[in-house]
């Protein structure tokens, strides 16, 4: 070994030489194995995420009846301006005439016209009540109250009822109770209906008034929802108790009822039925018709006959409807703005069936009929007619189609030829070998299998088919190729058996032995936690770990006898400064003789 060699720097690349030469020789076959098994962890991942979208497609692929993704309809209309129609899958094909002779609209109640700025008069808190139809052959009532001071102005007074009626909640009080008697009625049960939801509460008492309060708000706490329940205390008087319902929804209502036990509803005074916020039912508006005076109007929020304003009453003593003249009861006197003041009334005053202004009129294949909206989704399963004007007599009869709707059934088959060629040219890319590069995939098992399914799957004629019937996809048009999978090579053929054939462009796809659910059977095993490239990542995952240990303990061991050489070539090091040391000192010794 040369002298240089044992200086500190020598020493450093002696040590420097032996690490690079441990690391190729034990390091680097390590590192290339867990490149290994970490691009096939990592393939494996990539593998089972596009499987999985697959899959999902598939799930719906296999669907049929209105679910399935041949079931797709379109509607046309030949006159838009008068007609729009949709079509749900449900819809069956057909053709509709239809003449629109009347739009629905919604009821509108008017107040008479009083002049603005002089003082009303109204005084203290007032009550009314606003009901309306419910849609069918019920009602929704709601009871507003409002307060005045005496000195508002006539559009004061018709801002403040607006106000009030636009913010009004259902709101069921009972009635008081002196909280400290005893309650001794027993166990109750009763129904609280929030918009058709229904819950049966039970209460047992055994206390005070209050205490049975108190147990009835924390049992609809629990099991009601859509409906604040309060207690309310020393109202009208010190020492009486209510309970208090509020519905959170203005669009929905309450209803509450007795069903066995004591009566606990009428005990309270708490049963309604379908008591609705009026900001759910109408909207209150005001405005100026001539720049001195103010009116009043109410529009019920729905469109139709059977949602009109049945009723505005003032309740008890009060008196601010008649203030503006709308305390009309259920009468429905025609609004007339010939005298002056107006005469309050309903703009569409006739409710007859066939003199009523607020129901659509149509002729539908030369029947006549109505309905509440301008909106029908009941005259043909699946189809959504939409009325946009009236037809004059002249006008042409507007014709509606239901079909088919190859465009949209195109797009599925286009989607599922993406997701199929996604996991296919996937697999198959890294199967293979690329200017002397092996892919990840190449000779594995897994990969080799769903290259060689895909394939066969998409070549195979579908079992079970009539005889006569389709049942290869190449006879719609659609090919295979090795490299890259399915591809739509004759577009023209594909559109005429979609058009002309889609009951059975179905079957290959979404009966029993379809390609859909062949597919799905197929590569649903491969996914999930127990699936095979779930298995086959987690072995990749062990080697890795495995390696990354064994590596560990490699560079352990190569740091170990790095620092023993470097022990051994520090100790060469001192014993031959020694020696020079020695050779030095003999040298001036003799040199000192000799002078």
């Amino acid at each position: 070994m040369a002298v240089d060699s044992l200086t500190t720097s020598g020493i450093n690349n002696l040590i420097n030489s032996y690490i690079d030469s441990q690391n190729k020789k034990l390091i680097s076959p390590i590192k290339t194995r867990k490149s290994k098994y970490s691009n096939l962890s990592t393939a494996y991942g990539t593998l089972s995420s596009k499987l999985s979208t697959f899959k999902t497609l598939l799930s719906n692929f296999k669907l049929t009846g209105s679910e399935s993704r041949f079931a797709y309809k379109t509607a046309a209309s030949s006159n838009t301006n008068f007609l729009s129609a949709t079509a749900a899958s449900a819809a069956s094909s057909g053709a509709y005439n239809i003449r629109i002779n009347q739009l629905a609209k919604n009821d509108v109640a008017m107040s008479t016209n009083l002049e603005s700025s002089a003082v009303n008069g109204i005084t203290g808190t007032h009550s009314f009540q606003v009901v309306t139809g419910d849609g069918a052959a019920g009602s929704f009532t709601s009871n507003v109250d409002v307060a005045f001071d005496g000195t508002e102005t006539n559009k004061e007074v018709m801002e403040k009822i607006r106000n009030a009626v636009n913010a009004d909640q259902a709101v069921v009080t009972s009635s008081a109770k002196t909280a400290s008697s005893a309650y001794a009625g027993g166990t109750s049960t009763f129904k609280v209906n929030i918009n058709g939801t229904e819950k049966s509460i039970t209460v047992n008492g055994g206390g005070t008034y209050e205490d049975l309060v108190d147990e009835a708000i924390a049992q609809i706490s629990e099991n009601v929802d859509g409906v604040t329940a309060e207690k309310v205390l020393d109202s009208p008087n010190s020492g009486d108790v209510k309970i208090k319902f509020t519905v959170n929804d203005t669009s929905k209502y309450i209803s509450i009822s007795h069903e066995s036990g004591f009566d606990f509803v009428s005990d309270l005074g708490i049963g309604v039925t379908q008591e609705k916020g009026a900001a759910g039912i109408v909207t209150a508006s005001t405005f100026n018709p001539d720049g001195s005076n103010t009116q009043l109007s109410f529009n019920s929020k729905f469109t139709g006959l059977d949602y009109r304003i049945k009723s505005l009453t003032d309740v008890g003593a009060g008196t601010a409807l008649s203030a503006v003249g709308l305390n009309l009861g259920s009468s429905r006197p025609v609004y007339d703005q010939t005298p002056d003041p107006d005469t309050a009334g309903f703009v569409y005053a006739d409710i007859t069936s066939e003199n009523n202004q607020l129901n659509s009129k149509i002729e539908f294949n030369g029947l006549s009929i109505q309905r509440n909206s301008n909106s029908i989704d009941d005259l043909s399963p699946g189809v959504t007619f939409d009325l946009k004007g009236v037809m004059q007599a002249s006008d042409t009869t507007v014709s509606a189609t239901v079909n088919k709707d190859v465009s949209e059934v195109k797009k599925q088959i286009d989607d599922f030829i993406t997701k199929f060629n996604d996991v296919y040219k996937y697999v198959k890319d890294n199967s293979s070998v690329n200017s002397g590069n092996r892919g990840v995939f190449y000779s594995n098992a897994n990969a080799s299998r769903i290259v060689n399914e895909l394939t066969s799957l998409t070549y195979s004629q579908v079992s079970g088919v009539q005889t006569g019937n389709l049942s290869y996809l190449t006879q719609l048009g659609i090919s295979f190729s090795s490299s890259t999978g399915l591809v739509i090579s004759d577009a023209e053929v594909l559109n005429e058996k979609l058009t002309n054939s889609m009951d059975q462009v179905e079957t290959i796809f979404n009966s029993s032995t379809g390609i859909a659910n062949k597919l799905y059977d197929f590569i649903n095993p491969y996914l999930g936690v127990e699936g095979y490239l779930s298995k086959a990542q987690e072995s990749a995952d062990g080697n890795l770990t495995y390696l990354n240990t064994k590596m560990t303990s490699t560079q352990s061991r190569i740091d170990k006898s790095a620092m023993v050489l470097r022990n051994k070539y520090e100790r060469l090091q001192a014993q031959m400064a020694a020696m020079l040391s020695t050779q030095n000192l003999i040298a001036s010794i003799g040199g000192g003789l000799f002078q």
